[in-house]
């Protein structure tokens, strides 16, 4: 996606995305990871209209350059978040999305505004190397969408949003960082260097990683069946005794290969020798789901 002016914003989402999930795993909880949900320029109105009332919102303030923004919080987040901060592990659902907010439960979402917002900042200097607009910083909170002004209603918002998964929940709970485009043009010209300067290295960076996953190592084995045993002949087994293979056993020999998902079988073969060697010859290709990833992986310069 591009704004008008800018270049593809998608380095700077996924760079906001992977530093707040690294600052909350370092700050709050290791069980904590962090994507981008998605991201659009939205007219300041249209956004607020959609806004559930009460919404969890922090107002920013950019003091660099006077530039505003805010934090919004989805009500499962909020309670989640709460929840580690008082002790727990995340897996708390709040039974009740709309009640009210305590003193308690708004300092530690002002904290974790704070988190977030530091993290925006270093998403920034990771890309452009400097921030023109500086940290934000909340001055705040606002449960009536009605009541925000962060920019006029007909000004185009940039809307971020990252989804965060804590503990075992695959569902994820949302937060938005809604940031005016007139906020954002000062960060324009580093922006644009960013990517022109990235361009000429894209290509290098590219082979490398290339280079990289085909050097990757990967446990293969050769797994020979030798018949079922009973519970008895297994606890009788000791070293120097001998087991019989069965005759047929050796034509067909699996080739196994060990991933994160366990242990997979990539092809079937016979056991032969090659010279001085042991040696086994696939009888069928190896499983196409698992190689043709591997074949179709994008090589650098097409």
């Amino acid at each position: 996606m591009r704004v008008s002016g800018f270049p593809a914003m998608d380095p700077l989402c996924k760079a906001f995305a992977s530093i707040s999930a690294t600052t909350c795993r370092r700050e709050l909880s290791s069980g904590i990871d962090v994507g981008v949900y998605g991201f659009e320029v939205v007219r300041n109105a249209e956004y607020l209209k959609n806004l559930k009332s009460p919404s969890a919102i922090y107002i920013l303030n950019f003091p660099a350059t006077g530039g505003t923004g805010l934090i919004k919080a989805h009500p499962r987040l909020l309670g989640k978040v709460l929840d580690i901060s008082l002790g727990g592990d995340g897996s708390f659902e709040e039974p009740n999305s709309e009640r009210a907010l305590t003193n308690i439960d708004l300092s530690i979402y002002g904290r974790f505004v704070d988190l977030i917002s530091q993290a925006f900042h270093e998403s920034v200097l990771e890309l452009c190397g400097r921030s023109q607009i500086g940290i934000p910083v909340r001055s705040k909170f606002e449960e009536q969408p009605g009541m925000v002004r962060i920019t006029p209603d007909r000004s185009e918002v940039f809307v971020i949003k990252l989804n965060f998964y804590i503990a075992d929940d695959k569902v994820g709970a949302g937060l938005d960082l809604v940031i005016p485009l007139t906020t954002l043009e000062p960060l324009k010209s580093d922006l644009n260097s960013t990517t022109a300067t990235n361009d000429h290295t894209a290509g290098l960076w590219a082979t490398h990683m290339y280079d990289e996953v085909l050097n990757v190592q990967l446990p293969l084995s050769a797994v020979i069946d030798l018949g079922q045993f009973s519970v008895g002949d297994v606890s009788r087994l000791e070293q120097g005794m001998l087991l019989e293979i069965p005759a047929n056993a050796i034509d067909d020999v699996r080739l196994r290969i060990e991933t994160a998902d366990g242990n997979t079988t990539l092809s079937h073969g016979r056991l032969g020798t090659k010279g001085r060697h042991k040696a086994l010859r696939l009888a069928v290709d190896p499983d196409q789901s698992f190689i043709m990833p591997l074949i179709e992986m994008p090589r650098p310069n097409g």
